[in-house]
C-alpha cells in the first residue's frame, strides 16, 4: 500500500490546528487532534528545526507558526518530517539496485516523483486549512506527466 506516513499526517493536522488557533500548547493540540502527546512533541521538534513553527515559553506559551501559512508549502512539511520523497530507493542511488540504469521502469518512478513533488510545491498550508479545499483537477496532473 502506498501511504503517507502517520508522522506526516499528524504534522499536517497540528499545523492546520495552529493556523486556526494562532498559538496552542502541545497538550491542547494533542487533545484536539487526538495525537499521542510524546509523539507530537517529537514532531513539533522536527517542525521547529525546519523553521516551520516557533516555541513560545512562559505561562501562555506553546507553539505558533514561524511564518504565514500562505508561505508554507506542503513540500516544506513533508521534508521536515520525512526528508525527500523517494518512491523507490534507486532514485537517490543507482547502485541501490542490481539492474540500476538498465531498469526499464526507472523513468516511471522518476515521473511519479516529479508529479508528487510538483503537487506538494503547489499547495500551501493556508489552502488546506480552509474548509472546502479542492486539489487541482486530475487532468492538469496528467498533462504535467505528459510534458514531464
Amino acid at each position: 500500500m502506498f501511504q503517507v506516513p502517520t508522522k506526516t499526517q499528524y504534522a499536517i493536522r497540528a499545523l492546520v490546528h495552529l493556523v486556526r488557533t494562532k498559538s496552542a500548547s502541545v497538550a491542547s493540540i494533542a487533545e484536539a487532534q487526538r495525537i499521542p502527546l510524546k509523539y507530537l512533541e517529537a514532531i513539533l521538534g522536527q517542525l521547529k528545526s525546519a523553521g516551520l513553527v516557533v516555541a513560545v515559553r512562559g505561562r501562555s506559551g506553546g507553539y505558533r507558526l514561524a511564518r504565514d501559512p500562505e508561505l508554507i508549502l506542503m513540500s516544506d512539511v513533508v521534508r521536515a518530517t520525512e526528508g525527500e520523497i523517494t518512491p523507490v530507493g534507486c532514485l537517490d542511488d543507482a547502485g541501490f539496485c542490481m539492474v540500476s540504469e538498465a531498469c526499464l521502469p526507472r523513468p516511471f518512478w522518476f515521473g511519479l516523483k516529479r508529479v508528487v513533488d510538483a503537487y506538494l510545491e503547489s499547495v500551501t498550508l493556508a489552502e488546506i486549512a480552509e474548509p472546502g479545499f479542492l486539489p487541482a483537477p486530475e487532468s492538469s496532473q496528467r498533462d504535467f506527466v505528459a510534458r514531464g
